[in-house]
């Protein structure tokens, strides 16, 4: 596959992505949310899992990148643990022609490409080497998590760190000019609003973004959000589906979709009586001002 074919086929998936996304979300409401909900998961799956497969048919090595990233700054991290953050959308941000990835370098490296790959330029994340790990401010920090992503010249950056008694300190950036500069905005950890760890996270625009955690005061999901670019967080408010609001089902919420004003927020389930696990979707028309199930 060569890098036209590639850009055209994640083009094309990305909207068959949304469009389906759509389209079956309508058919739901006539013959039942579940079975769209596994039809869904299909989909999700080949657009996380399949984009950087699709890049490694390229000769694109993003796992290389990030794990040589790691061992230029003395780390040795375990390349099965990258690889299972990058099937769950972090590090690698994929879409057409456009490629961004994170080198967790202190500070934060960001290497981008608008044409397939064919040539690249990098930017630094100003204030990315500081972090406050395990209560204190830390010097030359390197994050061990990353999400990424775009909408025309916009963008979001999310860098996260350790985990250390369910508490997950991060920093979010936001971008103007296509990642070439970043600027940082207010996050629910530093405001000491919340604290647990991250399982996604996504913006629509510049002032409305979400960020995901694990479920752990409760059976979740459990997602914050901002309305005003950072300066507020508060938790938002989902109402689950009937066949769900039973004790045995807990939720993780992963990082959300957006398509212009429509979007998709994936929430695995898993059910603690018999360990299955599945999917469901909230859905927004409105850029993530509200959503629902469907």
């Amino acid at each position: 596959m060569n890098a036209k074919k590639f850009s055209d086929a994640m083009s094309a998936l990305d909207t068959k992505y949304v469009e389906e996304a759509l389209h079956y979300s309508k058919r739901a409401k006539r013959s039942g949310w579940r079975k769209w909900g596994a039809m869904a998961a299909g989909f999700l799956v080949v657009l996380s899992m399949g984009s950087v497969a699709l890049a490694a048919t390229l000769g694109y090595d993003p796992l290389g990148w990030i794990l040589s990233a790691f061992s230029s700054h003395g780390e040795s991290p375990d390349s099965a643990v990258i690889q299972a953050q990058m099937e769950e959308g972090q590090w690698v941000y994929l879409n057409g022609d456009n490629i961004a990835v994170i080198l967790p370098q202190s500070p934060t490296k960001i290497l981008l490409s608008h044409d397939a790959g064919k040539t690249w330029k990098e930017s630094i994340v100003a204030g990315s080497d500081k972090m406050v790990l395990f209560g204190r401010l830390q010097e030359d920090a390197v994050p061990t998590g990353g999400f990424i992503g775009f909408w025309g010249n916009g963008g979001y950056l999310v860098l996260t760190g350790p985990v250390a008694m369910g508490d997950q300190p991060m920093r979010i950036y936001l971008t103007d000019d296509g990642g070439d500069t970043w600027s940082e905005i207010g996050n629910p950890y530093d405001a000491g609003e919340h604290r647990c760890v991250l399982t996604g996270a996504g913006f629509s625009s510049e002032k409305i973004g979400f960020i995901s955690y694990r479920y752990y005061e409760d059976a979740g999901p459990d997602i914050w959000w901002t309305s005003d670019g950072g300066d507020t967080w508060q938790a938002l408010t989902v109402t689950l589906p009937a066949p769900y609001t039973g004790e045995d089902y807990v939720f993780t919420p992963q990082s959300p979709k957006f398509n212009g004003p429509s979007g998709v927020y994936p929430i695995k389930v898993r059910n603690q009586s018999d360990g299955s696990t599945g999917m469901i979707y909230l859905y927004s028309d409105d850029a993530g001002l509200t959503w629902e199930f469907r």
